[in-house]
C-alpha cells in the first residue's frame, strides 16, 4: 500500500493536538500501514505523521491503541534496524534510541517511502520542515467498501467467459422465486372461498393439485439451477487455482523472500475455494432472496398497505446492524487467516525437518510449538464464531418484531371485519416468505467478511507483479559466447541497506572466476543477480555486451547452468530430474549426461535404474548421488555460463574426486563462476574475486593473491596452512 492521507476515524481522535482548534488532527500529512505488532507478531500497526507529531498505533481486537507519540521537533534521526525476516524503524530522541515499530519485507518499500518523507520533514539537523505534504492521492482503503467493490469486479471478470451459463442459471433462479409467490395466494382462496362455501368444495382437489404442481416445478427448477451453479462454481475455483499456480511460477524470487510457504499453500488450498462458494452459494442467494424480498414487499402492500408498513419498521435497524457487523467481523477474519497461514508454515517446517527433529530428540518441543500455533488458530476461530453466533439471534429478534406488530394489528382488523381470515393467513404466509430471505440476507453479514478476506487474498497473489520476461527494448541473443561484465554494480534486498557495492568485473568466454569471501560477503547475492533473480539497484550486468535487463528472461536463464551446494531434486524419477532442464532429451542423451557426470554407475544399481523415484527433495539418494544427478542435469541443459556453489563440500574424498572429474567435463569451454566455501576447490580458477562486506577487495590468481598477503591470504590462513596449500594444491 502506498503512502496514504486518510486513516481510521477512531485513530484520528487519538492524535494529540499541538495547536489551537486541533490543527494537528486536521493536517495529517501521510500514513503507512505495517504488518507486525510491537512484539513482532503478525498484527496491524500504523505510522501516522502530522505537521507536528509522529504517531504509532497498534490495532488489537478491533481497537486502536497508541504506542508512541513523538513531536517531530524532538526527533534528531531515523534509522532502519535489520532483524531476522523483518526490520524495525528506530528514532533518535534526546540521545536515546526508540524502536517505533516493526515490519516485514512485504511492506519494506512503503516504509522506505515513509522514512524518506520523514527525513525530508525533519531536515538535516532535526529541524522540521513544513513546506510540503508528501502523501500521494488519498487511498481510502480503510472502510473496505471500495476494496470490496474492486473484488466484486474481479469476480465478475472471472465469470465473464462463462456468462451464458450464469445468465441461464440466474433466469432459472428468478423463475423459482416467481413460483414461490403462488402457494400463499392459492392458500388464501382455499381459506376464504373453498373451505367456507360448500358449493366451492369441489375446487379443493384442483387447488391442492396446483399447490403440488407448483412445488414440483419449484423443485425441478431449483435442481437445475443448483446443478448449473455447482458446475460453474467448481469451474471458477479451478480457474482461480490454475491462475494462482501459473502466477506463482512467474513471480520474482523477492516475492517468496517476503512470504510464508504455509500462507501460499493456504491461498491455493482454502482461499481459492471461496470463489466457488461465492458463485454457488452467495451470489444465487443474493439474487433469489433479493427478488423474493422485492416481490414479497409488492404483494404485502397489495394485500394491506398498513400491515406492510409495520413489517418494514425493523428493516432499517437490521440493515444498519448488518453493515456494522460486517465491518466488525472483517478484522477478526483477517487475524484468523494470518493464524492459519502461520499454523500451516509451522506444520510444513516440522514435517519437512522431521529427520532433524528426531536426531536432536526435539519431538516434544516441536509438538509444543505446533500446539501453540494451534491454540492461536483456536482463539482466532473462537473469536469469530462466538461473535457470529451472538449476532444471528439478535438479528432474528429484530426480524420478529415486525411479525409481532402484524399479529397485533392484523387481529384487530379481522375483529373489525376490515380483513378476512384468509387474507390474514395469506399475509402471514407472504410475511414468512418475506422474513425468510431477509434473515438469509442478514445472515450473510458474517459470510461476507470471511469470504471477501479469502477472495481478496487470492487476488493479491494473482495481481502481484510478475517477472518481466520480455522487456520492451528486448535484444535477441540466441546463443551466448559467454563474455561477462559487471559495471559499478550496487544492490540491496532492502532500500538503504546495500549488500553489494561497487562490483566491477570483466570475464572472457571460457574463463573460470572463483568468488571468495567470508559468510555474508555477498557471493550468493552476486550469483542471484547474474541469474536475474533480482535486478541491480545501479550499475549494469552485461553478457556479450548486452544488458541482461534487455534480454528475454527465458532466453537468458536457458543459457545459464546452476549447480547448488545442496541441489534440489523433485519427487520424480532419476531420469525426470536429469531431463528437467531439457524436456526434449532422449533416453540416450540422459544416459550420456549421467555418464559424463559419473552418475551412471550408481544409477544402474538402483532398483529401477533411471526410473527409480528419488523421493521428496531427493531424500532416497545420498548427498554425493544428488550432486551427480544435479551435474548431469546441468550437462544436459548445455549452458554457456556455469555457476557452481561449492558442489563438493561435505563429501568424502572418493565422491569428491568423482564430482571434480564430472565438473571438469562440465566446465570445458564454458564461462564459470564458482563460489568457494573451501578455498582448495578454487585452485584451478583462472582468477579469484575476493569480497568483503559486499565490496571487492582483491582480484587475481591464487598465487598473486597469496603473494599480496591481503584478505585472501588471511582467509587461507583461517582454513589451512599456507605452505600446505602452495605445496600440495598449488
Amino acid at each position: 500500500m502506498p503512502l496514504i492521507n486518510k486513516i481510521p476515524s477512531e485513530l484520528t481522535r487519538l492524535i494529540p493536538s499541538g495547536a489551537p482548534a486541533g490543527e494537528d488532527r486536521a493536517d495529517l500529512l501521510f500514513a503507512c500501514k505495517t504488518d507486525l505488532g510491537p512484539d513482532g507478531r503478525i498484527d496491524e500497526s500504523m505510522l501516522a505523521v502530522t505537521r507536528r507529531h509522529l504517531v504509532v498505533a497498534t490495532r488489537s481486537d478491533g481497537t486502536w491503541t497508541l504506542t508512541h507519540t513523538l513531536s517531530l521537533a524532538e526527533i534528531t534521526g531515523l534509522t532502519v534496524e535489520p532483524l531476522v525476516g523483518a526490520s524495525a524503524l528506530v528514532a533518535e530522541v534526546d540521545g536515546k534510541s526508540i524502536r517505533l515499530l516493526r515490519y516485514t519485507h512485504a511492506v519494506a518499500q512503503d516504509m522506505t517511502d515513509a522514512v524518506e518523507s520523514l527525513l525530508h520533514l525533519i531536515g538535516p539537523n532535526g529541524s522540521t520542515d513544513h513546506t510540503e505534504p508528501v502523501a500521494e492521492e488519498p487511498v481510502p482503503d480503510w472502510s473496505s467498501r471500495e476494496a470490496h467493490l474492486r473484488t466484486f469486479g474481479r469476480l465478475w471478470s472471472f465469470c465473464l467467459p462463462h456468462w451464458k451459463t450464469l445468465v441461464i442459471a440466474m433466469v432459472v433462479t428468478v423463475a423459482a422465486s416467481a413460483i414461490d409467490l403462488l402457494p400463499p395466494y392459492l392458500t388464501m382462496i382455499l381459506v376464504d372461498q373453498v373451505l367456507v362455501d360448500q358449493s366451492m368444495f369441489i375446487w379443493l382437489p384442483t387447488i391442492v393439485a396446483l399447490l403440488a404442481v407448483s412445488r414440483i416445478v419449484h423443485t425441478a427448477v431449483t435442481i437445475i439451477s443448483g446443478r448449473m451453479l455447482a458446475v460453474l462454481g467448481d469451474r471458477l475455483a479451478y480457474d482461480a487455482r490454475s491462475e494462482l499456480l501459473n502466477v506463482l511460477q512467474l513471480l520474482p524470487l523477492k516475492y517468496y523472500d517476503m512470504q510464508q510457504t504455509g500462507g501460499l499453500m493456504a491461498r491455493i488450498a482454502r482461499d481459492a475455494k471461496s470463489i466457488h462458494y461465492f458463485w454457488i452459494d452467495f451470489a444465487p442467494q443474493v439474487v433469489q432472496q433479493g427478488l423474493l424480498v422485492i416481490g414479497m414487499t409488492a404483494v404485502l402492500f397489495y394485500l394491506n398497505w398498513e400491515l406492510a408498513l409495520l413489517v418494514l419498521i425493523p428493516i432499517p435497524a437490521i440493515i444498519f446492524a448488518s453493515i456494522h457487523i460486517k465491518r466488525y467481523l472483517m478484522w477478526f477474519y483477517g487475524r484468523s487467516w494470518d493464524s492459519w497461514a502461520t499454523f500451516f508454515e509451522r506444520v510444513n517446517d516440522a514435517l519437512a525437518g522431521i529427520r532433524v527433529v528426531k536426531i536432536f530428540a526435539q519431538e516434544k518441543r516441536q509438538s509444543r510449538d505446533m500446539q501453540l500455533e494451534n491454540e492461536k488458530v483456536f482463539t482466532a476461530e473462537r473469536n469469530i464464531h462466538v461473535r457470529s453466533r451472538t449476532v444471528r439471534p439478535l438479528l432474528a429478534f429484530l426480524v420478529s418484531v415486525g411479525g409481532l406488530l402484524v399479529m397485533l394489528y392484523g387481529g384487530l382488523l379481522v375483529q373489525s371485519n376490515a380483513m378476512t381470515v384468509g387474507m390474514l393467513v395469506a399475509f402471514f404466509l407472504y410475511l414468512a416468505m418475506f422474513y425468510s430471505p431477509v434473515q438469509q440476507l442478514t445472515g450473510m453479514a458474517d459470510w461476507i467478511p470471511e469470504m471477501m478476506t479469502a477472495i481478496t487474498r487470492t487476488f493479491e497473489v494473482i495481481d502481484s507483479p510478475v517477472e518481466e520476461y520480455t522487456p520492451a527494448d528486448i535484444v535477441d541473443v540466441p546463443r551466448f559466447e559467454g563474455r561477462l561484465e559487471l559495471q559499478d554494480v550496487n544492490f540491496g534486498y532492502v532500500a538503504h541497506q546495500p549488500v553489494l557495492k561497487g562490483i566491477n568485473l570483466h570475464v572472457e568466454p571460457g574463463e573460470m572466476i572463483g568468488l571468495v569471501g567470508h559468510s555474508g560477503a555477498g557471493k550468493s547475492t552476486l550469483i542471484k543477480l547474474m541469474c536475474r533473480f533480482y535486478d541491480v539497484d545501479c550499475g549494469r550486468i552485461l553478457i556479450d555486451g548486452t544488458d541482461v535487463r534487455r534480454m528475454d528472461l527465458t532466453q537468458l536463464r536457458s543459457q545459464i547452468g546452476y549447480v547448488e551446494q545442496d541441489p534440489f531434486l523433485f519427487a520424480g524419477s532419476v531420469a525426470d530430474n536429469i531431463r528437467f532442464g531439457n524436456q526434449d532429451a532422449s533416453r540416450e542423451e540422459i544416459i550420456e549426461a549421467a555418464i559424463n557426470a559419473n552418475a551412471h554407475e550408481f544409477i544402474v544399481k538402483l532398483p529401477d535404474g533411471y526410473d527409480t523415484p528419488v523421493g521428496e527433495r531427493g531424500g532416497r539418494l545420498s548427498g554425493g548421488e544428488r550432486q551427480r544427478v544435479a551435474i548431469a542435469r546441468a550437462i544436459l541443459h548445455d549452458p554457456r555460463i556455469l555457476i557452481l556453489d561449492e558442489p563438493t563440500s561435505a563429501l568424502d574424498l572418493e565422491t569428491e574426486k568423482k564430482i571434480q572429474e564430472a565438473l571438469g567435463r562440465l566446465m570445458e569451454g564454458r564461462t564459470t563462476l564458482a563460489i568457494a566455501h573451501r578455498l582448495s576447490t578454487l585452485r584451478d580458477a583462472d582468477r579469484l574475486l575476493v569480497l568483503k562486506n559486499g565490496e571487492p577487495v582483491e582480484l587475481g590468481t591464487h598465487e598473486e593473491l597469496l603473494d599480496r598477503q591481503g584478505e585472501y591470504y588471511r582467509l587461507v590462513q583461517l582454513h589451512t596452512n599456507v605452505s600446505s596449500i602452495v605445496g600440495v594444491e598449488g
